[in-house]
């Protein structure tokens, strides 16, 4: 996947995870209208108005139909990778989070909530999957590293809809933290800035009734520093590191001035403490 469009998913996911009470609270104010569009109209809309917008981008900018298709084997985790496995977590956390996304938009559109986690989570599947098969016909090559990534944000984010006490004990989220003395300052570029993390809620289980414990997580996470500025022969600063640690939970203090859920997702920096584990 190009990840060039995650900003334009990250925007996206923060408009309409953050507008949700608003909208909600806005249209039990108007009167009951028509709609213009049937739910499946739009449903068919979303999916095919998603793959013509990627496949007409990457015809102007990304070279789709000039090669014959290709794989391009990128590897896992690998110390030698391209980005030490971070663009994988990436796939994953994309999908996860943007498989929510449109399965909120199916809720707003009158799904049920089992049909709306459902076909949001093939919806996103099915646009993830046209752009990995697209990519196969550029210099980018097909990735079934890629597609697996894909694959298991999709199901992991079915699984957290389908179950709400999994969604409320744990979530996966990406930390950003911009490098403003960096020339790449674009989220979905640089990976040198971002971390990808588990947290584990304390807010999520009964048993804990103390009312400040609530506010703590365990977390755990990954990251990579020194890849973008690698070169072949060149000095090797490449750095793969582990983290665990407690942390403050964020979205339980939000939550009681702003009806939001974008904080399942989106990790503040610097709001935990961290044991680090550098990986040779």
């Amino acid at each position: 996947m190009r990840f060039s469009l995650t900003r334009v998913f990250l925007a996206s996911l923060c408009f309409f995870l953050a507008s949700s009470a608003w909208g909600q609270a806005v249209s039990s104010l108007e009167p009951e209208k028509e709609e213009l569009l049937t739910r499946g109209q739009k449903t068919l809309l979303l999916n095919v108005g998603a793959m013509a917008a990627i496949a007409a981008y990457g015809v102007a900018n990304w070279d789709y139909g000039q090669d014959s298709f290709n794989v391009d084997n990128e590897g896992w985790f690998g110390p030698d990778t391209k980005y030490g496995g971070m663009d994988k977590l990436g796939h994953f956390w994309s999908s996860y989070a943007l498989s929510h996304l449109i399965s909120y938009a199916y809720r707003k559109w009158g799904y049920s909530e089992a049909e709306a986690n459902l076909y949001g989570a093939l919806s996103n599947l099915g646009i993830e999957t046209f752009m990995e098969v697209a990519d196969g016909f550029s210099s980018q090559g097909f990735s079934y590293e890629d597609l697996v990534m894909n694959v298991a944000g999709s199901a992991v984010a079915y699984v957290w809809g389908k179950y709400p006490n999994l969604a409320r004990k744990i979530d996966f989220r990406v930390e950003y933290t911009p490098e403003f003395n960096s020339d790449d300052l674009g989220f979905s570029t640089n990976y040198g800035s971002q971390k990808y993390l588990i947290a584990v809620k304390a807010d999520g289980f009964d048993a804990i009734t103390n009312p400040y414990l609530r506010y703590l997580e365990l977390r755990t996470g990954y990251y990579t520093r020194g890849y973008e500025d690698y070169e072949p022969n060149g000095p090797d600063h490449r750095r793969r590191t582990i983290f665990m640690g407690l942390g403050f939970n964020v979205n339980k203090l939000v939550q009681k001035i702003w009806d939001t859920r974008v904080f399942d997702y989106i990790q503040i920096p610097y709001t935990s403490i961290n044991l680090e584990f550098d990986l040779h």
